[in-house]
Order: structure tokens, then sequence, then C-alpha cells
């Protein structure tokens, strides 16, 4: 008898041993949108009252069209234009999966969805109004949907 309740304390002792050297899985690193994005792909879609007026479809892009954000919140648009490269500084912040970026002080800033983060994508969805290019007195809605590459 003495004998089975030396095993019993003997295992009561060393199963906690082995949990306790059981490895722990490190949770997988957090992907951040800290980084230079390239522009790969920009579909771009103008409504008026609820009805398409024109949409765009962009998949030719240049080195000079990209955007970046920085850790401090702030950032910069760079897109290449027929005169030459145009820079827009912006600052940015992220909750969740909306990122909202302020491009001036008076700016309340767009809000945006980020429909997919990964080491090597992001991709952002952004609904916000836009005064019509053909009449400045109008007020047009545009959805813009763009991936971008790392």
């Amino acid at each position: 008898m003495a004998m089975k309740f030396r095993y019993v304390l003997l295992f009561a002792i060393l199963l906690p041993c082995v949990y306790a050297c059981k490895k722990e899985k490190t949770p997988a690193p957090s992907v951040s949108i800290v980084g230079k994005w390239l522009t790969i792909k920009q579909a771009s879609q103008l409504f008026y009252k609820g009805v398409k007026i024109d949409s765009v479809n962009r998949t030719k892009f240049t080195a000079a069209d990209f955007v970046e954000y920085y850790n401090d919140g702030s950032g910069y648009y760079s897109k290449s234009t027929p005169s030459g490269i145009s820079l827009s500084e912006f600052t940015y912040s992220v909750d969740g999966t909306t990122l909202t970026q302020y491009f001036n002080a008076q700016n309340k800033g767009i809000p945006g969805t980020i429909t997919n983060l990964t080491a090597s994508t992001l991709s952002l969805h952004l609904v916000y109004l836009t005064p019509d290019p053909n009449d400045p007195t109008v007020t047009d809605t545009e959805i813009d949907d763009y991936t971008y590459s790392k």
C-alpha cells in the first residue's frame, strides 16, 4: 500500500512540472500600417444623388505613386502627374479597421475602412463628399478603393 501512495505522490508532484515546462505559443506579431506602400490599384466611382456619373479604374502606376505612414501619426502621399510629382502631407489615426486621414487643420478628416492589411498588402475603402468637377456648387459622393503593396 505504501508503494502505491509513493507513485500517487510522485505523479502529483511531476504532473505540474510537466505542464510548467510546456512551451507557450508566441502570439503572431501584429501587422502595422506604418511604412511605404506603393499604389497598385485604384477604383473610383462618383455619384450624384445616388446615380453613378463616372468611374475610373487604374492599374498603371509609377514608383512615384505611393503613400507613406510614419509611427508618429504623420505621412504623405506621392502622386505622379503630367507636370511632375505631387506631394501631400497628412496626419492620421487608426482605430480598429478605421483609418482617418487629416489633410489640413480645418479638415475633420476623411475616415476610411482598412479592408485588408498584411505584411505586404494594404487595401482601403473610402466614401466622402466632394465638389462636382464640372460644377463646384454641387456636391457628389466619391467612393475610392485603393490597393497598395510594400
